[in-house]
């Protein structure tokens, strides 16, 4: 009879816990597409790409790709910045040096960045051989927000 007693808070506990962590994630998207940052860039720049991002916590999992670039991936990072305005890099992420590729990253965000991401004030961008400021944007959004999926 003990067993029992001592079972179900301990049952509850688990259960709580569990929820607890399900819920604490979040998935964002964020739709890569060619984003000229100059007049002149606006012809030259191609291609096309999806990064999922996965808050769990205070982490951050990047996974995605990109393909048809112009030239060869030379970096990619996520910035902070609202939607149509630039901002600065805060975290670099892996990406494939080619015009076809992944990127990828895990990050530990600060309270202040998770309130940012929350806010849509992320951005990932590539850059690329001939397009060294950039060529693929995309500004994240919890992936809620797009209808296709």
């Amino acid at each position: 009879m003990k067993l029992g007693r001592k079972l179900l808070p301990m049952l509850v506990l688990g259960n709580l816990l569990l929820m607890t962590n399900i819920q604490a994630q979040e998935v964002y998207r964020a739709r890569l597409s060619p984003m000229p940052t100059t007049p002149q860039t606006v012809t030259t720049i191609l291609g096309e790409g999806e990064v999922i991002l996965t808050l769990n916590g205070n982490s951050l999992s990047v996974d995605g790709n990109f393909t048809g670039m112009s030239s060869a991936a030379t970096g990619a990072h996520i910035h902070n910045g609202p939607p149509a305005q630039p901002g600065p890099v805060i975290h670099t992420l892996e990406v494939s040096q080619s015009t076809e590729g992944n990127v990828s990253g895990t990050l530990s965000l600060s309270d202040e960045q998770v309130e940012a991401l929350s806010k849509n004030e992320f951005y990932i961008q590539i850059h690329s051989e001939s397009n060294p400021p950039g060529e693929l944007r995309g500004w994240v959004f919890l992936r809620s927000h797009f209808s296709d999926l």
